[in-house]
């Protein structure tokens, strides 16, 4: 399969006033859906413009692509969520279709709408138009042209300063971001704090002066704007004047305005750019605590320190996940913090679910959504964005209708990185002993799943055993299953099901 872009004749202004996170999202959504559905041909995206006036233009991108093709009848679950077009012949693709559909509600709130022309069996192609203020009228110039400079560019890359005598301090409730931060500013030699929340903060600003605060926007119990008014008013601050930079996973046009007038200085968008945060780092550090890069800090190209294993997993995007933390070790160690976190934080979504805190609740999968987009897991991401979108707006019952598929792929991970995960001393012991009635019904159980090559449950219930400690043979057992399902090798798992039951 080719993929190939395309600019019109005229060509398209270097810059435009509009809200680029959201449209590349719509337009990262739809050549995904494309690719997804295409197993030979091509895929192509078009980026055409027509002027309105002398200050506003027609930016109209479409996607074709040579896939299966659109039924008429399958038209209106396009925009369904979680509905699998053709589900018996794309059994196959993974995926729930979940990006059309937050594409859709995007464009809706835009004032445009994403219109589909599908030949059955010949392809696709999905346009839209959208109203554009021009900021320079300045051709864009070729594409291919543009992305060979920016991909140079990101792979020469290094980190552009040190600053050994700055101090910072980084808040976030989510640990993971937090060993994000200090693995893309490691060769700063910079100074690093952290805090898991807004009460702890306030606590290092009085015991501590720094040079930059960030400060994650929400965060349970006392968000990132509390948290800065209340350090603002707070006796014994030595931070009154230091900047505090918000950080955020909902940054949207006119968000900047929108932070300075809550107290911040300024905003970085999660999840968090290498380059982005080293320029923040750069405008607002004081200037004599800035000591350019020397030749001796650069670190030369190494092998790879990836375990083979992972480029099995599925739903996993290793180099996404790599350029986003800045370098394999990074990731290696943002990885496994989001592994080891897997069970407590589905029991914490969990919880709130149960006891119908939708506040936190939407608080906890925000922070999931920023986390599994951050380590390459995609789908997870969305699901947990649909449903933070679903907790603002106070959709309960979507709430109720996606929190167990959520949770359940959420837990596939922990055993699809569960070599990543310490084991946990003296732990079994802890455990119930498994009755031979459960067990009986949970191997039936998985009998019936393979049946049906439902990969999501297998996982779960393979999960559940978690919970229980299990006999010397069973255990063993259960490790070949867990290592057969990984792959997944639905004919192994089979064998170690029959003989179980020939025993």
């Amino acid at each position: 399969m080719r993929e190939k872009a395309s600019v019109c004749p005229m060509q398209t202004p270097r810059n435009l006033c509009g809200d680029e996170i959201r449209i590349k999202q719509i337009i990262t959504n739809i050549l995904t859906n494309a690719v997804k559905y295409t197993d030979r041909g091509f895929v192509a995206l078009f980026v055409e413009c027509k002027p309105k006036d002398e200050d506003t233009i027609y930016l109209k991108v479409s996607v074709q692509d040579t896939g299966i093709g659109i039924k008429e009848e399958d038209m209106e679950k396009l925009f369904s969520a979680f509905e699998r077009i053709e589900e018996k012949r794309n059994r196959t693709i993974e995926g729930t279709g979940l990006g059309m559909n937050i594409t859709h509600r995007l464009l809706t709130l835009m004032n445009s709408r994403l219109d589909v022309k599908s030949i059955y069996g010949k392809g696709s192609t999905f346009s839209f138009v959208l109203e554009q203020k021009v900021v320079d009228w300045k051709p864009m110039g070729g594409f291919d042209e543009a992305y060979q400079r920016s991909f140079a560019q990101r792979k020469e890359y290094h980190e552009e300063f040190t600053a050994p005598d700055a101090r910072i301090l980084v808040v976030d409730d989510t640990v993971m971001n937090l060993t994000v931060v200090k693995g893309l500013l490691k060769q700063t030699k910079v100074q690093i704090d952290t805090a898991e929340n807004g009460y702890k903060c306030l606590d290092l600003a009085k015991q501590n002066k720094y040079d930059i605060i960030f400060l994650d926007h929400r965060m349970p119990g006392m968000d990132g704007t509390e948290t800065l008014k209340t350090m603002r008013l707070m006796p014994g601050n030595l931070n009154m004047n230091t900047p505090v930079i918000s950080l955020t996973a909902d940054a949207i046009s006119g968000a900047r305005e929108r932070y300075i007038s809550a107290g911040f200085k300024d905003y970085l968008t999660k999840p968090i750019d290498g380059h982005q945060l080293e320029a923040m780092m750069i405008k607002y550090l004081p200037p004599e605590k800035l000591a350019g890069r020397s030749e001796k800090d650069d670190i030369p190209e190494e092998e790879s320190i990836l375990p083979e294993w992972l480029s099995q997993v599925s739903d996993l995007n290793t180099e996404t996940g790599i350029e986003y933390c800045g370098s394999e070790e990074a990731y290696l160690d943002a990885l496994t913090v989001f592994a080891e976190s897997i069970v407590p934080g589905a029991k914490e979504i969990a919880k709130f679910y149960e006891t119908e805190n939708w506040k936190d609740f939407t608080t906890k999968v925000h922070a999931l959504k920023s986390t599994s987009r951050l380590i390459g897991a995609k789908e997870l991401s969305e699901r947990a964005k649909a449903l933070e979108d679903a907790g603002n707006r106070g959709d309960i019952e979507m709430i109720r209708n996606s929190s167990d598929d959520l949770l359940q792929l959420y837990l596939t991970y922990s055993f699809k990185l569960a070599p990543l995960c310490k084991p946990r001393e003296n732990s079994e012991n802890d455990k119930p002993l498994i009755d031979a009635e459960s067990l009986a019904e949970a191997y039936g159980s998985l009998e019936e799943i393979t049946a049906a090559f439902d990969y999501e449950s297998m996982m779960y219930l393979l999960q559940s055993f978690e919970e229980y400690r299990l006999p010397d043979t069973e255990a063993e057992r259960l490790d070949a299953l867990r290592e057969a399902a990984a792959k997944p090798d639905w004919e192994k798992i089979r064998t170690l099901l029959s003989e179980r039951n020939r025993e």
